[in-house]
């Protein structure tokens, strides 16, 4: 599970290298918000995997909301392999193929104001 928290800079702790099939990858996370279902809006993200030891773990650095804006809220996510970076716009269609299929993310943030307050 992946644990984010708005208004700083999240660390994201994944084991990519163990499944992955191509050299020099570079991976892209597809999150989906569990209650956006009319839309089905996918939220792509891209970074440097900046892990010591990336044989025995992946670390990616999310900053919220620099890197993304990301409401409060349950998402789903996939991650995609690509060898090489990726260029923009960002698309699915540029990998080939996805190395997690599917994990839980969960964005939390600020307790929101009472209108009675």
């Amino acid at each position: 599970m992946i644990y984010i928290t708005q208004n700083s800079s999240n660390k994201i702790v994944l084991t990519l290298t163990e499944v992955t099939t191509v050299t020099n990858p570079s991976y892209l996370f597809v999150f989906t918000n569990e209650f956006d279902t009319n839309t089905g809006t996918q939220i792509l993200f891209t970074a440097a995997d900046t892990s010591s030891y990336p044989e025995r773990y992946n670390l990616f650095n999310l900053v919220e909301p620099t890197d993304l804006s990301l409401v409060v809220g349950q998402y789903t996510y996939e991650i995609y392999e690509k060898s090489g970076p990726f260029t923009l716009p960002l698309s699915i269609a540029q990998t080939t193929g996805v190395v997690i299929e599917e994990g839980r993310m969960v964005v939390s943030g600020p307790a929101p104001s009472s209108v009675y307050t």
